[in-house]
């Protein structure tokens, strides 16, 4: 495609001044950050990654993933990740993995480690717990180094000249386009209910958000059936 001429999917998804700004920064900032990882090819890191994805997911040995495990925040060493950003890909998959070992500990197994009150840790039970929570950091691991070190508008790139399907890329584009948006109005609302009084004190502040989510969940359901009849009228869905 000749450099003067702009990019269709560039001016439909990423067509406002906002989400352009914000492309500009992202590559400058991964730019700055060319190192291991970062020097690949998007469509190399692709691959790699499904790799990793699918023998985790493929061979359910613990010492693999802990190895792919490894590698994934070597990768993240090496590539010049800061720690800050990196942190997210282990603590926020956390939340939802421990209970899980927690009911596997508790559920399965005949040989106990220890008793608390009712509540017993059986051995078979947490080796499998930990198996799946090994399996489950190395999934948000490796999607870690793959967004962490590659700007999006590069992976959505990549997965068009891979032949994935135009839905999914298509879906995953306008995604990206329009999460910015409702963030937006997400910071825009919770200014409003602090400059109010909203915020004040934690219960409040909690139902408050609360209340702002469900509404920004309520004006993205319009806009997308607004998009939607847009996109009907002009012959695209």
């Amino acid at each position: 495609m000749p450099q003067n001429q702009p990019d269709h999917w560039s001016d439909i998804v990423f067509g406002s001044i906002p989400i352009q700004k914000l492309i500009r920064r992202e590559k400058t900032g991964f730019t700055c950050r060319r190192s291991g990882f970062s020097r690949l090819d998007a469509r190399l890191k692709l691959i790699i990654v499904a790799v990793a994805v699918i023998c985790n997911v493929a061979f359910p040995d613990y010492r693999l993933s802990l190895l792919l495990l490894l590698s994934a925040w070597g990768v993240m060493a090496v590539s010049g990740i800061p720690v800050r950003h990196a942190i997210w890909f282990i603590l926020a998959p956390l939340w939802a993995a421990l209970p899980v070992v927690l009911g596997f500990s508790v559920s399965l197994g005949i040989t106990p480690l220890f008793t608390a009150g009712r509540l017993t840790i059986y051995q078979e039970g947490l080796a499998q717990g930990v198996a799946a929570l090994l399996r489950v950091l190395v999934d948000t691991g490796w999607g870690g180094v793959l967004i962490l070190t590659t700007p999006f508008t590069d992976i959505i790139t990549a997965l068009r000249r891979l032949r994935a399907p135009s839905l999914v890329v298509e879906v995953m584009g306008f995604m990206y386009r329009y999460l910015f948006l409702l963030w937006e109005e997400f910071n825009a609302m919770r200014t409003a209910a602090r400059a109010r009084g909203g915020l004040f004190g934690w219960f409040r502040e909690w139902r408050t958000t609360g209340a702002i989510i469900a509404q920004v969940f309520m004006r993205a359901y319009d806009r997308g059936e607004r998009i939607r009849q847009a996109m009907q009228a002009r012959g695209s869905a």
